[in-house]
């Protein structure tokens, strides 16, 4: 056999035991070389499987390497993992070669305690219960080599600018023990609590004076609130404290009308835009798809590699 074959043999059969862990067809290195070279780009794994090993399995076969983690096995959330849990998620990391993005929490995902909210949410955690909440998102971030965590502003009330005082004040107060467990907060814009759109984003970000507070910038939850997102939102939001993003797709008639999620190459958003003007502006962040989009006869694992799929194509585009 010539050197260059056997070596070329040498090469298909050291990798055929990480490629006979990953189910379906690999997603070839040239539809994405460039993009995942140049974001660092990952998704959240229950978008994939509620089974951990399984979704890495799946998003290594795209060639990502990075992973934010939500909810694990079946669990509300991977604030509940059991300590064999956490270091059954640690080797899998090790196992598949991720980095860990973002420890996503229920961080004030409740209602502010005098305060009457205009969406039907239920507390995912209750307001008491909250710090200690952050102190478990903590371990589990240093047991998995992240330092930042995933958080919000409260369920939404009908006039948030009136309350927007008190919110900065509890976030300033998240902050400080965020410092004290050496992790920092990501805030996301959600529609269903008092930060939702980019421009509400940023006030928030001018009152909350702490460096363990920046962004969690969801370039798609914007539109259901009627701001289009890029340009208008990200334009105002100050880059430095954008630490991490959801990517998505969402078709509107116009911003607020009519909204649905949709494929993330498809919709109202100009994710190329984005994704450029991130560049632009040299972020360095990480970046998640965050897939919430049901089609018909489509299963959501069809629907999220459908959409992972479409991003990495949105974001090879964005690269060159």
């Amino acid at each position: 056999m010539p050197h260059r074959a056997r070596r070329s043999f040498m090469k298909t059969i050291l990798a055929a035991p990480l490629a006979a862990m990953i189910p379906g067809r690999m997603w070839g290195e040239s539809e994405s070389a460039a993009a995942l070279r140049t974001f660092k780009l990952g998704a959240i794994s229950d978008g994939f499987s509620d089974d951990f090993e399984e979704a890495l399995k799946i998003m290594k076969g795209y060639g990502l390497q990075w992973v934010e983690i939500r909810h694990l096995w079946g669990r509300v959330y991977n604030t509940e993992a059991s300590p064999q849990d956490i270091q059954r998620v640690r080797n899998l990391l090790d196992q598949y070669r991720f980095r860990v993005s973002v420890v996503s929490t229920a961080l004030y995902k409740c209602t502010l305690p005098g305060t009457e909210i205009v969406v039907k949410e239920k507390d995912a955690y209750p307001y008491s219960g909250q710090m200690d909440l952050l102190k478990r998102a903590a371990d589990r971030a240093h047991a998995w080599g992240t330092e930042t965590l995933r958080g919000f502003t409260f369920w939404r009330v009908a006039e948030p600018e009136r309350i927007a005082g008190r919110v900065a004040e509890e976030l300033e107060k998240a902050a400080a023990v965020a410092k004290s467990q050496g992790v920092r907060i990501a805030i996301e814009d959600e529609g269903s609590c008092n930060v939702g759109t980019g421009h509400e984003l940023a006030r928030l970000l001018a009152a909350v004076k702490s460096p363990y507070v920046g962004a969690n910038w969801d370039v798609g939850n914007p539109w259901f609130r009627g701001e289009v997102s890029f340009p208008s939102g990200y334009d105002v939001l100050p880059k430095n404290r954008i630490w991490h993003m959801h990517l998505k797709g969402v078709q509107c008639s116009s911003p607020g009308k009519q909204c649905t999620n949709a494929f993330a190459d498809e919709g109202s958003i100009d994710l190329v835009g984005q994704l450029r003007a991130l560049r632009r502006n040299h972020y360095t962040g990480t970046m998640s798809l965050e897939c919430e989009y049901s089609a018909p006869g489509m299963s959501h694992l069809e629907t999220t590699e459908r959409s992972m799929e479409g991003l990495l194509r949105v974001a090879e585009k964005a690269a060159v």
